[in-house]
């Protein structure tokens, strides 16, 4: 996912404090990626002095480790508005107003930071892929509806914009119904040909969809296979009404859960894990999702899809308060154990469903 990557870079590049620095604290937590800790601390500085913009940045900066991008949009543009010319500042802007499907906030940011610091070359890059994706998008009709809006490619995909569109209503009632919740916002979704998918996304050539704070998907022959169209709707409407609300899950709970929901039979795909003889250990889940192998990515879908079926079906309708302990921040153990259930027997059941002795 595009905010896994961005948080790296962003990590990366937060000043380094000095012993002198009132905001240290905030600071050593950002790096540690505790968003709870950091977002504390820089409360206390920016309650001396609310135009500390360091403060204001770091404050961005923990609210995006919470999932709060409106809150982490909002500390940054105060930090403008005191210098216009911070460039940090302009750098966290960018990709996090992206994320928030503002390109063109995204795109001005940029633009300043190479203007008041130029030479840098992954900056240029990022700056005239966000160009592209805006003027690609700038010929696209839009579909505006109450719940999503849908972005198509002239009269040609017209059908297919329908289809899409009914499909996203019957998944905003599958998911939303399963979780409890709904989205808070309006979520956007963006057809493609498969060449501007892969151009716009940068994905692995076994994705079929992809969500970045939009739903991006590539419909070529779409209406061919209505239900595969489907299972790709409701896969990444999930998504978006996991970021929306439960923000901070664990990745690979994220992905089985939007796996679970899809509307098919998902007996192919635990037949794949069976068949493997194999389990990616718990560690490295996460990362297995990062794969350009097909066959190993489809082991981590089928793993993730039975972890979230299991956590499901114990928790039953405690499900989404569960994910809400999760996206606070409570551990897997401890949320676990709020519903008198035991990681162990969680894990131990997990195994047993894949058939797989882990590696």
């Amino acid at each position: 996912m595009y905010s896994r990557v961005l948080l790296v870079l962003l990590l990366a590049a937060s000043p380094q404090p000095s012993q002198q620095d009132p905001a240290r604290a905030g600071w050593e937590a950002i790096q540690r990626g505790d968003g709870d800790k950091a977002a504390a601390a820089f409360r206390q500085v920016l309650a001396g002095d609310p135009r500390d913009t360091r403060a204001l940045a770091g404050a961005a900066l923990a609210a995006h480790l919470q999932g709060r991008d409106d809150a982490a949009v909002s500390s940054l543009k105060k930090a403008l508005q005191v210098d216009p010319d911070y460039v940090y500042a302009l750098y966290l802007l960018g990709p996090i107003a992206y994320a928030q499907g503002d390109i063109d906030l995204a795109i001005k940011s940029y633009e300043r930071v190479v203007k008041l610091q130029p030479g840098s070359q992954q900056i240029y890059q990022q700056l005239e892929a966000w160009k592209k994706e805006a003027a690609l998008h700038d010929s696209f009709t839009a579909r505006p509806g109450v719940r999503f809006t849908v972005l198509f490619e002239g009269p040609e995909q017209q059908a297919i914009a329908t289809r899409v569109s009914s499909g996203l209503e019957a998944a905003y009632a599958r998911a939303g119904q399963a979780l409890n919740t709904y989205p808070s916002e309006t979520v956007t979704a963006i057809l493609y040909t498969r060449e501007q998918f892969r151009d716009i996304t940068r994905s692995p050539s076994w994705a079929a969809g992809a969500y970045d704070g939009r739903i991006r998907i590539p419909v070529l022959g779409a209406l061919k296979q209505p239900g595969e169209l489907d299972r790709i709707l409701t896969h990444e409407f999930t998504h978006a009404l996991i970021q929306q609300n439960y923000p901070r899950i664990p990745f690979w709970l994220n992905e089985g859960l939007a796996t679970y929901m899809e509307p098919v039979d998902h007996a192919w795909l635990t037949g794949q894990l069976r068949r493997s003889g194999t389990m990616i250990p718990f560690a490295q889940l996460n990362t297995a999702f990062q794969t350009a192998e097909g066959q190993e990515a489809l082991i981590a879908y089928a793993q993730s899809y039975l972890g979230a079926r299991v956590l499901a079906e114990r928790l039953g309708p405690n499900l989404p308060v569960f994910l809400g302990y999760l996206s606070n921040g409570t551990s897997m153990d401890d949320a676990l154990s709020l519903f008198s259930l035991s990681a162990a027997d969680v894990q131990k059941e997990w195994t047993r469903r894949a058939g797989a002795a882990a590696r």
